[in-house]
């Protein structure tokens, strides 16, 4: 049996043993079916639900890496677990009263994550470029387990579907690169005009201030707490500090996405002129260009 197949027969099962609970419940009840990683207490207070890691005969079944979804490979149980913070909530919370987003556990959370692990320097004493690490924790397959649990939980959210499973299954109707078009207009407000993105600069600028605001609400990070004006870029393209982290760590970030949606969107490739500090146009943009290839 396919793995998608598979995936969603235990899911249908799962929402029919559980009638009557929303959809938001059952994403976050699936969580427990995928690895103890995605049952921590910062993940209970990210999505305002606190889901045990379920032992025992189902063990684990969500927490597959290579589920075809929309053609393309998709770590699946990452999946559900960004799901399960997408999907709008009844109440308050403490995410709500912070800067949180459902942002945080998925993309921008990966990106953060893995500049926080490589300033660190906890990954068993190896030495690391950012860019292998962003390849390793912040992966093609992660990003596409977070589209999805972005355009899934949209599905949810708009009253279009009203199941997990139903949703999984129109998302799975399009094509990987049609769902990648949706998702950066969708999300970050993309104008896409055939197959040009016409405004990466302001699609960068709100990838580098979501990862920024990850980092800075991410526990026991002191060293990026001293750092001043940690989303602004430097005048010039190269590194004043290799010890300290500084905007253009966020700018490799923000690329490395951007790369993922221009390849997997089948979109040109580009080159434009970053803004100097997200969220602040007028203060204009620096002199240097970012090149994002196919």
């Amino acid at each position: 049996m396919p793995e998608l197949e598979e995936a969603l027969k235990f899911i249908k099962k799962f929402e029919a043993e559980n009638h009557g609970k929303s959809a938001y419940e059952i994403a976050n009840k699936l969580r427990g079916y995928t690895k103890k990683g995605y049952t921590t207490k910062l993940w209970s207070t990210a999505t305002g639900y606190k889901q045990d890691y379920i032992e025992g005969k189902y063990q684990g079944i969500l927490n597959k890496e290579n589920v075809v979804l929309s053609g393309k490979s998709t770590d699946f149980g990452h999946f559900i677990a960004a799901l399960s913070d997408q999907i709008n909530q009844p109440g308050i919370n403490w995410s709500k009263l912070t800067s949180w987003t459902a942002d945080h556990t998925s993309w921008a959370g990966d990106i953060g994550s893995a500049i926080i692990l490589y300033y660190s320097k906890t990954d068993n004493g190896r030495v690391h470029s950012l860019e292998e690490i962003l390849n390793r924790y912040a992966s093609d397959a992660d990003y596409t387990a977070d589209i999805v649990a972005y355009l899934v939980g949209a599905l949810i959210n708009s009253g279009h579907q009203s199941s997990v499973s139903e949703a999984i299954s129109q998302y799975n109707t399009k094509s990987y690169p049609e769902n990648v078009k949706t998702f950066i207009k969708s999300r970050f407000r993309g104008i896409i005009e055939g197959n040009t993105l016409r405004n990466p600069a302001e699609v960068e600028a709100e990838v580098r201030r979501s990862i920024s605001t990850f980092i800075r609400l991410y526990p026991t990070v002191d060293i990026f707490k001293s750092v001043k004006n940690l989303l602004k870029l430097q005048p010039k393209l190269e590194r004043e500090n290799t010890l300290l982290p500084s905007g253009l760590d966020l700018l490799q970030g923000s690329a490395h996405f951007l790369t993922h949606l221009i390849r997997e969107g089948s979109l040109d490739s580009l080159t434009f002129k970053p803004y100097q500090m997200p969220g602040m146009p007028w203060l204009g943009t620096v002199d240097y260009k970012v090149n994002i290839s196919r």
